[in-house]
């Protein structure tokens, strides 16, 4: 057998087992065009490198495989998951991040194929260029600095927290605990600007069941602070057939006489007030604290009607 050299030979064995993924060593060294002895050389010395090779012994000869998704730098896709995975990546909300993955893909396929007529949903930019970051911070456990806008209050300020759960939504959320107030709360990610992670700030980690009871008891990306309670109200026909196909997850119904009722254990009451205000006058709350919550933003409502009188916009 001529030389080669140790390059050579390598990139020989990669080739060899990229063509076939098991071989028997006497056969690879011929395939490579080397002794069998400097093909086992090479063979330990790949294993060792990381290069995933497993070694049999089945005397008088030794075989050696890689898994078959093994591929350098890489992962091997069968046709049927390429076309799966491109149905996966259809359902992604639209953004730079997932349109150079389609576009990555689809370039590979010899027919160009694409998931034209899935339209899902678009990121925001701000999804875009902050949910990453909020995505390394929990997976690193790395605290997360932020500028947060706050609706309730109208303004900006400086945040610092624990990233415990992400939801990319739509809308992207996430549940922290907050360094300020040491408590869990959400944070929508199109209320933040200058997200970056701070190895300065230690990571405070949160079991998982309380994190588990937080998310039980939020309501559409809301928690009020306080302890669950269950909630019900009903739902008369005809407004009954569409509303119990679009209620909120967390949400259950029963079909009873004239509709359905609808039962909710949430900390979210006033999340839940203002969907229950939106069905208007199909819907009535069932328990005293839901109605009560109800009432004071129905009342609201007329009164603000009733001061602007037919002024401007009216």
């Amino acid at each position: 057998m001529g030389s080669r050299s140790s390059t050579e030979t390598i990139v020989a064995i990669l080739k060899a087992f990229l063509d076939q993924r098991t071989w028997k060593q006497a056969d690879l060294a011929r395939r490579v065009g080397v002794s069998p002895a400097a093909i086992s050389k090479r063979l330990w010395e790949l294993r060792s490198s990381g290069i995933p090779l497993e070694s049999e012994k089945d005397h008088p000869h030794v075989f050696w495989s890689v898994p078959k998704s093994w591929y350098p730098g890489g992962v091997l896709f069968t046709g049927e998951q390429v076309t799966e995975l491109l149905r996966q990546l259809s359902r992604v909300p639209r953004g730079k991040a997932r349109n150079q993955l389609m576009d990555t893909v689809i370039g590979f396929l010899p027919n160009r194929q694409a998931m034209a007529a899935v339209v899902p949903a678009e990121s925001t930019a701000r999804e875009e260029q902050h949910l990453p970051v909020v995505e390394d911070a929990a997976t690193q456990t790395v605290a997360l600095r932020f500028s947060y806008f706050t609706a309730n209050r109208g303004s900006e300020g400086a945040r610092l927290a624990s990233v415990q759960r992400v939801l990319p939504g739509p809308p992207a959320r996430f549940i922290a605990i907050c360094h300020r107030t040491g408590k869990l709360k959400w944070f929508r990610i199109d209320n933040m600007s200058d997200s970056k992670l701070d190895l300065t700030e230690p990571f405070r980690d949160a079991e998982r069941k309380h994190v588990d009871a937080y998310l039980r008891a939020s309501l559409d990306g809301f928690h009020d602070g306080q302890p669950a309670a269950q909630h019900m109200f009903f739902v008369g026909e005809p407004e009954a057939r569409w509303v119990q196909r679009n209620l909120i997850d967390e949400m259950q119904f029963e079909e009873v006489a004239g509709g359905i009722r609808v039962t909710v254990v949430t900390s979210a009451l006033k999340r839940l007030a203002r969907y229950v205000v939106g069905l208007g006058g199909a819907t009535k709350p069932l328990t005293p604290e839901l109605e009560s919550e109800v009432a004071t933003l129905a009342n609201g409502v007329l009164a603000s009607i009733a001061s602007k009188g037919r002024g401007p916009g009216a």
